[in-house]
């Protein structure tokens, strides 16, 4: 499938914030420096919340003006993409890895309802995960 452009998950932000980045995912980054990039607007929440430092705010900061147009919200498109959506079982279940699967867990479940809805390529070390949920996504770490 096709997509229109890349939707860089929070730990691929994370990584490119760093004094030295993996350079995998720094050469999987600029292979495709010519495609359209965009980040969630779940990812700068979850930014905030696992960096609570004073130059996080600064970071997002940047990081909502160097993606303006391309931030993507959570709206009825998303959200009736993510609806009644499960997580496959072995993912997000509780007890044993055989246990019924729990409704979609939010954050990765409404990363890949965006994906899905906007036709975006999921960039994340989670690649599996969202391939399961049969969005398009690749893991920079281990994949080309």
């Amino acid at each position: 499938m096709k997509t229109s452009g890349i939707l860089l998950d929070s730990d691929v932000l994370a990584e490119i914030r760093k004094a030295t980045p993996d350079p995998r995912v720094v050469a999987f980054l600029r292979r495709r420096a010519w495609r359209h990039m965009y980040i969630s607007v779940l990812s700068v929440g979850e930014l905030k919340g696992l960096y609570p430092y004073p130059e996080t705010d600064r970071w997002i900061a940047e990081l909502l003006e160097r993606f303006a147009d391309h931030v993507i919200n959570i709206d009825a498109k998303v959200s009736l993409e993510w609806a009644g959506r499960n997580a496959p079982i072995g993912y997000h279940s509780v007890g044993r890895a055989d246990a019924a699967p729990l409704p979609t867990a939010a954050l990765e479940g409404l990363i890949c309802a965006s994906a899905r809805a906007y036709n975006l390529e999921i960039i994340s070390s989670k690649a599996e995960v969202y391939r399961k949920w049969e969005a398009v996504a690749t893991n920079p770490w281990t994949e080309d």
